[in-house]
C-alpha cells in the first residue's frame, strides 16, 4: 500500500467534494461546464422565485413508500408538514425585541467558513476584507497568502455558504447577519485541494480563535468524502485530533452529510468528516420534511431545508460585469449546513443573553431538544428537523440555572371593577366565563371586571398558566405584532394548549371556545381534533375547527396546520386566495398555499378544496399504497382510496401521480371534441387552448373522455407541438447528463488513501 502523502494533489477518483448536489465544486470543472451545470436562476433579487428553473417533480422515492399509518417513531399527524423555514424564523426573531434588548442576529461571534474562499466584495458580504468589514480575516491555504478570495473558474461555493450564514443586503438576509466571518480557502482556482490544507485550516481556527474582536464559535465545513473503512482510518488519523481540539475549545464544527444517497455503495453512511464524533452532521429535507433524495442518512442526523436555497455567488460565475451582486438558488446538504451552523450561533447568543455560560454540549442539547423527530422510510434512520423558534423558547435543562418562579394563584376575594392584579398563574372558577387575553402591550387577561397582568420574564423557563376552569368557557386572544405560535387541543385531550413568542410562553387549560386574532406578525397556528367527528373550514383570513365540546377560530394568521388524527369521521373545507394557489394532495395530507397564505390538513377522511377566488390555480394529486380511483375534469377533480377522498374544484391545471402502489385508475374529461391529447405507456395528458393541462402519470388504467364519451387515443398521437411531448424526457436526459459530468469532474483530497503503490 502506498504511504499517505498529505500534500498529494487531488485526482479523478471519488472522494471529498463540496457537498452540493447540482453544483459540485470539482477539481477540473471548467467555467463553461460549470455554467452549463447551473440549473438555477440568477438575479439581483434572490427572493424572486420566478427566476428559478427548479420545477415540481414527481413524488420522491422517500415518499412513494411511506405509510403514515404504519410508521413508528413519528407522529402521523405531522407527516409531510413543511420544515420550519430557518431563514424566515431568523428574520422574525430579529424583528422582535428580546428581554435583553439585543436582536438575535449572531453579533459577538465569528464563524469560520472552510471552503473555496469567499467573494468578500459581494454586496451581501460587506464589500471589503479585514477589520471593520463583514469578512474580518482569513487565509488562502491554496496560494499561501492572506487573500482568501473565491476565484474562478471553479469558485462559487464558499460565497454561497457565507451568504446563507451571515449575508446581509437589501434583498438577502442570512440567519446570523451580524456575525463576523473568517474565510479559510482550501481549494485553488481550478478546484484542486490538498488534505494538508484542510488540516492546516482546522489548526488555524484553534490558534486564532480569540484573535478577533468576537471569538470564533462556529466552523462550517461543507465538504466531505465517501470512504471505505481503511481510507476512513487514514483520514481520521490526520484530522480527528484537530476536530477534537476544536470541540474542547467550545467551537462547534458543522459538516454536510453528503449528497450521494442512492448513487454509491457508501450511500447509507455519512461522508467524512461529517461522520466524525467531534462534528455535527447536517442533512437536507424537502418541502415535506422528508430527507431529500440526495441526502445521506444516519440515526440522529440534524436536518433542515437544503433545496432551492438562495444566496450570494461571485461575479465571475455569470461573467464579469463589475457588479458583485449576483445570487443563485442551489440544492444540497451544503446549503442546509450553514443554516444549522448559524442557528447554533443564535442559540448561543440567546443563552448568553439569559445570563448563562453555555458550553458546546449545552447548545447542542438546546438545539436537539427542540427538533421534530422523524423516521426515514427507506433506511429506518431517525433524523431531527431543526426548529429555531422552538430552540430559542426551549426550557433550559437541569444544568442551566432557572429564574425564580412563584406559582401564585389569583386571590378570588378581589372583585372590585377593573382591579389590576399582578399574577403568575390564573385559575378560573367552574362557572361559564368569557375571558380576553390581550398581548398587544405585555400580557393582560381580562375576566369579570378584573385585569390580571403577567410578567413574561419567568415564562421562558416556566410557562404562565391560564386555567379557565370547568365551565363552558370562552377565551378571546388578541395577538401582538410579534410572531406568535398557537397550538390548540380540545379540553378532552391530555395535551396542553399553548401560545408563545420569542419573549413569553403561556399554557392554556380547559378552553372550549377560542378566538385568536393575529396581530400582524408572522403567526402560525396548529389546531388538533378530538376523538369524535370534527369539521375544518379554512380560507384566507379565517380558519375554524369545531367538534363536540369545542370550537377554535383563528383570524388573520398566515400559516395554518390542522391535525385530525384522534378518530372520528373528519371533514375539511379549504378555500383559495385571489392570487395563484397550489394544491398538493396525498393520503392523509392536503395543503393549499399561495404567496402569503399556507393551510395544511392532516388525517381528514374527506377533504374539499375550492379554487374560486381567482388567480391561476394548480393541483397535484398523489395516490396511496392501495387501489385508488381518480377523475379529472374542468369543474372538479376527485381522488379516492382506502379511508380517504379528496375533491378539488375550479383548479386550472391538474397533475396526478400513481406511484404508491395498488391498481390505480384515472379518467380525464375534456369539454370539447378534437382536444389536444398525448398518451404514452405511463402518461395521459390533455392540453387546453389556454395552456392549462390535465396530466396523469403511472396509472395502471387511463381513459380519455370528450363530452363525457370515451375516446381512443393512439400512443404518440398529438395535435400540439412534438416538443411538448418530449419535453420531460429531454429535461431528464439533460439532468442526468449534468449529474454524470459533475461526478466525473469531482475529485478528492483523499484520492490516494488506501490505493496500492505502483510496482
Amino acid at each position: 500500500m502506498k504511504n499517505l502523502d498529505r500534500n498529494q494533489r487531488i485526482g479523478d477518483q471519488d472522494g471529498i467534494e463540496i457537498c452540493e448536489e447540482r453544483l459540485a465544486l470539482s477539481a477540473s470543472l471548467p467555467s463553461d461546464l460549470l455554467l452549463e451545470a447551473l440549473s438555477i436562476g440568477l438575479s439581483h433579487d434572490p427572493l424572486d422565485s420566478s427566476l428559478s428553473t427548479n420545477s415540481a417533480s414527481p413524488l420522491p422515492l422517500s415518499l412513494q413508500s411511506f405509510d403514515a399509518q404504519s410508521s413508528v417513531g413519528i407522529d402521523a399527524a405531522s407527516v409531510n408538514e413543511p420544515p420550519p423555514d430557518l431563514i424566515e424564523q431568523a428574520n422574525e426573531l430579529r424583528g422582535q425585541t428580546p428581554l435583553s434588548g439585543n436582536p438575535l442576529d449572531g453579533r459577538g461571534q465569528t464563524v469560520a467558513v472552510i471552503d473555496s474562499g469567499i467573494a468578500w466584495d459581494h454586496v451581501a458580504l460587506g464589500g471589503g476584507f479585514g477589520p471593520g468589514y463583514r469578512v474580518i480575516g482569513g487565509w488562502d491555504f491554496a496560494e499561501s497568502d492572506a487573500n482568501p478570495y473565491d476565484d474562478g473558474p471553479a469558485g462559487f461555493h464558499g460565497t454561497h455558504v457565507a451568504g446563507v450564514l451571515a449575508g446581509q443586503s437589501d434583498s438577502l438576509s442570512g440567519i446570523a447577519p451580524q456575525a463576523d466571518i473568517v474565510a479559510l480557502r482550501v481549494f485553488d482556482d481550478a478546484g484542486l485541494g490538498q488534505l494538508s490544507w484542510i488540516e492546516d485550516s482546522l489548526k488555524w481556527v484553534h490558534e486564532h480563535r480569540n484573535q478577533f474582536d468576537s471569538p470564533i464559535t462556529t466552523v462550517n465545513l461543507s465538504v466531505g468524502a465517501a470512504l471505505n473503512a481503511e481510507n476512513l482510518a487514514d483520514a481520521m488519523s490526520i484530522l480527528e485530533d484537530d476536530l477534537r481540539l476544536l470541540r474542547e475549545d467550545g467551537i462547534l464544527v458543522f459538516a454536510a452529510a453528503g449528497n450521494s444517497f442512492g448513487n454509491s455503495v457508501n450511500d447509507t453512511s455519512l461522508m467524512y468528516p461529517a461522520a466524525s464524533d467531534s462534528v455535527v452532521a447536517v442533512g437536507s429535507v424537502n418541502e415535506f420534511s422528508q430527507l431529500s433524495t440526495f441526502s445521506q442518512r444516519s440515526d440522529g442526523l440534524l436536518a433542515t431545508s437544503g433545496e432551492s436555497i438562495h444566496s450570494s455567488v461571485p461575479d465571475h460565475v455569470y461573467g464579469w460585469d463589475g457588479n458583485v451582486d449576483d445570487f443563485a438558488s442551489l440544492d444540497g446538504t451544503s446549503m442546509a449546513t450553514p443554516q444549522v451552523a448559524a442557528t447554533s450561533m443564535l442559540i448561543r447568543q440567546s443563552m448568553i443573553d439569559q445570563g448563562l455560560e453555555p458550553t458546546a454540549d449545552d447548545i447542542l442539547a438546546r438545539l436537539r431538544d427542540s427538533t421534530i423527530t422523524r423516521i426515514d422510510p427507506q433506511t429506518g434512520a431517525s433524523y431531527h428537523v431543526i426548529d429555531l423558534q422552538a430552540a430559542i423558547l426551549a426550557v433550559p435543562s437541569e444544568t442551566e440555572p432557572n429564574a425564580e418562579h412563584v406559582n401564585t394563584p389569583v386571590d378570588e376575594t378581589v372583585n372590585s371593577p377593573l382591579d389590576e392584579i399582578a399574577v403568575t398563574e390564573f385559575i378560573g372558577s367552574n362557572e361559564n366565563e368569557s375571558l380576553v387575553l390581550d398581548l398587544r402591550n405585555g400580557i393582560e387577561l381580562r375576566s369579570g371586571g378584573n385585569v390580571y397582568r403577567f410578567d413574561a420574564t419567568d415564562s421562558l423557563t416556566s410557562p404562565i398558566v391560564i386555567d379557565v376552569g370547568a365551565g363552558a368557557d370562552s377565551l378571546h386572544i388578541i395577538g401582538s405584532p410579534d410572531a406568535e405560535r398557537l397550538v390548540m387541543h380540545p379540553p378532552s385531550s391530555h395535551e396542553a394548549s399553548r401560545i408563545s413568542s420569542n419573549t413569553y410562553e403561556i399554557e392554556l387549560r380547559g378552553v372550549e371556545t377560542l378566538i385568536f386574532d393575529g396581530g400582524g406578525g408572522a403567526d402560525r397556528a396548529t389546531l388538533n381534533d378530538s376523538a369524535g367527528d370534527d369539521t375544518l373550514r379554512s380560507g384566507p383570513g379565517k380558519t375554524e375547527l369545531s367538534g363536540v365540546g369545542f370550537q377554535f377560530e383563528v383570524n388573520e394568521v398566515s400559516r395554518i396546520y390542522v391535525h385530525a388524527t384522534q378518530g372520528g369521521e373528519d371533514h375539511a373545507f379549504l378555500h383559495d386566495t385571489a392570487g395563484d394557489d397550489t394544491l398538493a394532495v396525498r393520503p392523509q395530507f392536503t395543503s393549499l398555499r399561495s404567496e402569503n397564505f399556507f393551510q395544511a390538513a392532516y388525517g381528514f377522511e374527506r377533504v374539499y378544496a375550492y379554487a374560486t377566488a381567482g388567480g391561476n390555480d394548480t393541483a397535484t394529486l398523489y395516490d396511496s399504497a392501495g387501489n385508488d380511483t381518480m377523475s379529472i375534469s374542468s369543474s372538479r377533480s376527485i381522488i379516492s382510496g382506502p379511508g380517504y377522498q379528496v375533491s378539488a374544484r375550479g383548479f386550472d391545471s391538474v397533475e396526478a401521480f400513481a406511484n404508491g402502489g395498488g391498481d390505480d385508475v384515472v379518467k380525464i374529461y375534456a369539454d370539447e371534441v378534437h382536444s389536444q391529447w398525448h398518451q404514452s405507456s405511463d402518461r395521459l395528458q390533455w392540453t387546453g387552448q389556454d395552456g392549462t393541462t390535465r396530466i396523469a402519470r403511472g396509472f395502471e388504467r387511463m381513459q380519455a373522455f370528450e363530452e363525457y364519451e370515451p375516446i381512443a387515443i393512439s400512443p404518440q398521437s398529438l395535435s400540439f407541438p412534438a416538443l411538448l411531448a418530449n419535453q420531460d424526457s429531454l429535461a431528464n436526459q439533460d439532468s442526468e447528463e449534468r449529474l454524470r459530468r459533475e461526478r466525473l469532474a469531482s475529485q478528492s483530497v483523499f484520492q490516494w488513501l488506501g490505493s496500492e503503490s505502483p510496482e
